[in-house]
This record gives structure tokens, C-alpha cells and sequence, in this order.
């Protein structure tokens, strides 16, 4: 519109007026930015009284960019007096009185200031309504998120009593009874025997205690996960012929998210427990490996075991609900990576890619 007003002034306006013209049009692309000097520059024009559109439009962004009010009535009185110019009784035209002219000047030129001043104030209280809302929206969004928080921590700490009481009580008095048997059998292998339930029952308990501190800590706490490093222990006190082949220096310096890690010592522990269940006997190789592709580095891990020996089957008192795998096909997953278990040259084979972020799906060995 401004433009369209400064064309329609250039079949009456000299050359050196249409320059000021196109430079106070030209201002106002920039008066979001230099609201101000926008208006310094309509000013001119302002006095002369043949645009209003393109000085309206610089009082108005004045009004809705500075912050503080007495600028922006300074300014406004400055506009008001600018554009009392062409109404000054030296250039009254074709009016019969001084003070008609004069009178009808100041009720134009604060129309003309009122206006687009109290346009911009109305347009910075509503952009700063809106952002007061925003920020209310926000602060209730963290409340609500705290409030989650807070739910789900009490029902952590819930778990870990109920699992305290139902489980630590159990796994103590095997652990007791198994010590028991350990220091009175007369055959050593049921002392050996024994030996091994005893130590798995404090491994057990010892897991239980840090799964318990776990459940208690707040969420994103990762002091108590099990990492790399453990895995040479739980591999020694598995009580079967297992060995590890892995260079845990090396996997250690490349800072594995603790998920990643957590995931792998799970799955190591599962396979683990699902040879002693199912292939009591049988010899066990648990391999750690890194893939490197275009995305990030993944970790893979392998357990696998040959045939139980003389076709050994586990005892029937063991229980086995078919969700161990399960539960680590969806940690897998949950990181972006994958898990497959199923028959290998006549024993079992466990294998979990676990990529250390978002993944790219690379082809690994």
C-alpha cells in the first residue's frame, strides 16, 4: 500500500521527492529489525504531509518493538509534531482562518499519531499475553511431567520392597541350606555341587541388591547397571565350561552408553542361565565384537554352546516361563538393534546386535 501511495505521488512530485519517496518505502522492509531509524527516515515525508501509509506503518512497528513506554511517547510526540508541518499557518492554502486550519492540523495529526501508536502498544500486549500463556503452558507440563515422575518412582520403590520381601528371603535361605550341604556331604561332587548353588545364590542376592537400588534411585540413574567389566566374573562363577573371548580393554575405551552395555551383560546372563537349564554340560563360548559401518558403532554379542553331553536334559524343578529371550529381543530392539536365538551345529547360538545410537541397519558379521 505504501508503494501504491508512493506511485500515486509521482505525476506531482519532483525527482529529488520521489528519491525520498522510494528510500521511506524502502525503510520499512527493514523496520522490524531498525524500527527506529525506519521511522527517522519517514519522518521527512511526514512533514511534508504527502505520504501517510509509510509513516503510519513506521509508528505503528516503533509502538509494537521498544519496550520501554516513554521512548515510545517520546517518539510518538515527535511524530505528532512532524506531522503538524503542512498545517502551519505559513502554508495554509486555501483556508479563510488561521484557526480553523490550525484546529483541523492537531485533531489530523493525532489521529494520525494516536492510531498506529496505540495499535502497536495493543499488538505488544497481546504478543506478550501470548507468551505468558506459552510459558504457563510449560511450567504446567513440567509439573505434570514431575507428578509423573514422582508416580513412577513411589511404584519403583513399591517393586522393590514386594521383591525384597518375596525374593531376597528365598535366595538367602537356598544360599544357607547350600553352605549347609557344602560342609557336611560326604561325596565331593555333591560338595562341589553345592558349592556352585552357593556361589550363584550370592551372585543372585548380590544383583538382587543392586536391581533393588536400581528401583530406588530416580530414573536415568546409571550408577548401578552392570557393565563390560563384569562380565569376566559372571562368566568364571557360572559353574559350566564357559570361556570368554573378548578384548574388554579395547570394547571399554570406545564409552559405550550404559544401555548398551546393561543389554549386553543381560544377555550374556540369560544365555548363561539357559545353558544351565536346558544343556547342563555343554561347553559355552561367549564372544564380544564391534561392527563399524556408516551409522555408529555397534556392539555384538555371542553366546553359544555346543550339545549337552550324553543328551542331557535339565531337571524338570527348574522353572522357565519363556520370557528371558523375549525380555531381551525388546531391550534389543529398544535400542535400535536386533536379537536372534535358534539351534547351531548341534547346540544353541544367541546373538544381539546392539548399536550405540539411532541406528542404520549395517550388515554385520
Amino acid at each position: 500500500m505504501a508503494a501504491a501511495e508512493t506511485a500515486a505521488m509521482y505525476p506531482v512530485a519532483g525527482p529529488a521527492e520521489t528519491a525520498l519517496y522510494a528510500v521511506t518505502v524502502a525503510a520499512l522492509f527493514v523496520r522490524r529489525r531498525f524500527p527506529v531509524p525506519a521511522l527517522v527516515t519517514a519522518l521527512p515525508v511526514t512533514f511534508g504531509g504527502h505520504l501517510l501509509i509509510a509513516p503510519m506503518v513506521a509508528m505503528y512497528q516503533v509502538s509494537r518493538s521498544l519496550e520501554q513506554r516513554r521512548a515510545v511517547y517520546g517518539w510518538s510526540l515527535a511524530f505528532f509534531l512532524t506531522a503538524l508541518g503542512p498545517w502551519w499557518p505559513s502554508v495554509l492554502g486555501a483556508w479563510h482562518t488561521r484557526d480553523d486550519a490550525l484546529l483541523f492540523g492537531v485533531l489530523s495529526s493525532a489521529l494520525m499519531t494516536a492510531g498506529p501508536t496505540a495499535m502497536g502498544q495493543l499488538s505488544r500486549a497481546r504478543r506478550q499475553l501470548a507468551d505468558h500463556i506459552e510459558e504457563l503452558s510449560r511450567a504446567h507440563r513440567r509439573e505434570a511431567e514431575l507428578i509423573a515422575e514422582r508416580a513412577v518412582v513411589a511404584e519403583r520403590a513399591r517393586l522393590a520392597r514386594e521383591m525384597h520381601d518375596v525374593v531376597s528371603y528365598q535366595v538367602s535361605l537356598m544360599t544357607v541350606q547350600a553352605g549347609a550341604l557344602e560342609r557336611t556331604a560326604e561325596e565331593p561332587a555333591a560338595r562341589e555341587t553345592a558349592s556352585v548353588i552357593r556361589g550363584l545364590g550370592a551372585t543372585a542376592l548380590r544383583e538382587l541388591r543392586g536391581l533393588l537400588g536400581v528401583l530406588r534411585s530416580t530414573p536415568g540413574d546409571t550408577a548401578l547397571r552392570p557393565r563390560l567389566g563384569a562380565l569376566p566374573e559372571l562368566v568364571a562363577r557360572s559353574g559350566l565350561d564357559a570361556r570368554l573371548d573378548a578384548d574388554l580393554p579395547a570394547l571399554d575405551a570406545l564409552k559405550w552408553p550404559a544401555e548398551v552395555e546393561e543389554a549386553a551383560y543381560r544377555t550374556v546372563q540369560e544365555a548363561l542361565t539357559n545353558v544351565r537349564k536346558h544343556a547342563e554340560g555343554a561347553a559355552v563360548t561367549v564372544g564380544l565384537d564391534v561392527v563399524r559401518g556408516d551409522g555408529p558403532a555397534a556392539l555384538v554379542v555371542k553366546v553359544v554352546n555346543s550339545a549337552a553331553p550324553g543328551g542331557t536334559e535339565a531337571a524338570a524343578a527348574l522353572p522357565s516361563g519363556g520370557h528371558g529371550l523375549t525380555g531381551l529381543r525388546e531391550r534389543a530392539e529398544q535400542l535400535g538393534g536386533t536379537l536372534e536365538a535358534g539351534p547351531a551345529e548341534g547346540g544353541f547360538r544367541v546373538r544381539a546386535f546392539l548399536p550405540a545410537g539411532p541406528p542404520e541397519t549395517p550388515d554385520a558379521p
